[in-house]
């Protein structure tokens, strides 16, 4: 991770005023990525004096559990940003942020490439294909192993067509698809699949109880604390999921098959799509649990981002604007 060579000062939020350019942040799992930018945008140069980011965290929470639409009030800093690329709230990793003229660059961003590490569940798939969703069918594993699972990852590799989940931002009519999801309604406009391209996707691990291939990428220690706790925690004698379930609590269940898989794509691939369609492919079932973005382009989350904690310090994020400028510069 970055760190400023400048002190650890409280800084006033102008500081930031006429910054142009881009940087790495590692997102946790648990909060959109409006509500990161929502937390920047109050906060920046604030410094010591910032509001608390586990306060924000836990309010963002109650805000999108309360089932009512979230109406942001205008910031005071005033600073213009975004970012280069939704991450759905349960997943974490690289998000590239944009300020000033900085958001300009984002579009090279959306459009290019990303390397993931998601984990995912056999036999099972959800209305959302991911654990928060209510599942819609179970299916038989038997006969299901790592050598199937890889031959059957062989057909989503390339140019492939892949159909948007149902729960997803795309924008259809002026709603979000998630919206008419959540209310029951009717897309006024059928779907279609969309053209996109995977580099390559493989699977890392497999373990069904029985066997077992390879080792498991382990996640940085804050997004396997949280893919264990809270909402996800397993607790003996929870029983199997049902069709009509939340996913959530039957996530970690340890004799569940599982498995996970390192993939490199273009803009515009849902990985959670990819592995529920490898689960029909299958003539079984699938179900993302856990997803981190490990790189952007050039950017990287192990060397190039910077953490929630340091978004109110104007010296560390002018540090790795500089950073991922110098970062860029080299390709």
């Amino acid at each position: 991770m970055i760190r400023a060579a400048a002190a650890e000062v409280a800084t006033k939020p102008n500081m930031l005023h006429g910054i142009d350019g881009i940087f790495a942040l590692n997102k946790p799992p648990g909060i959109s990525c409006t509500g990161l930018l929502d937390y920047f945008k109050r906060n920046a140069g604030l410094g010591s004096a910032a509001k608390p980011f586990a306060e924000h965290f836990e309010k963002e929470k109650k805000l999108r559990h309360s089932g009512k639409k979230i109406r942001r009030a205008k910031t005071a800093a005033g600073l213009r940003v975004g970012h280069g690329g939704t991450l759905d709230v349960e997943a974490g990793g690289l998000l590239v942020i944009g300020m000033g003229r900085g958001c300009k660059m984002l579009e090279g961003f959306l459009r290019g490439g990303k390397s993931y590490l998601a984990d995912a569940r056999l036999g099972v798939a959800t209305d959302t294909f991911d654990a928060e969703g209510r599942v819609t069918q179970v299916a038989k594993t038997e006969g299901i192993g790592a050598e199937e699972i890889s031959n059957g990852l062989a057909r989503f590799s390339g140019d492939i067509e892949q159909m948007p989940p149902a729960y997803s931002a795309i924008r259809v009519d002026g709603r979000r698809l998630y919206e008419y999801a959540r209310m029951g309604q009717h897309v006024p406009v059928p779907l279609k699949p969309r053209a996109v391209h995977v580099h390559s996707v493989n699977l890392v691990w497999f373990n069904n109880g029985q066997h077992t291939f390879g080792s498991r990428v382990a996640l940085p220690a804050a997004a396997a604390e949280y893919y264990a706790s809270g909402t996800h925690q397993w607790s003996d004698g929870v029983g199997s999921p049902a069709v009509g379930d939340v996913l959530l609590k039957y996530a970690n269940d340890p004799q569940a098959p599982r498995f996970q898989l390192a993939i490199r794509s273009g803009g515009g691939v849902y990985i959670r799509s990819l592995v529920h369609d490898l689960g029909q492919a299958l003539g079984s079932a699938a179900t993302m649990l856990t997803l981190l973005r490990l790189a952007q382009g050039p950017l990287r989350l192990d060397r190039d981002s910077i953490n929630v904690e340091d978004l109110p310090y104007a010296d560390r994020v002018i540090a790795a604007i500089e950073h991922a400028k110098h970062v860029t510069d080299e390709i």
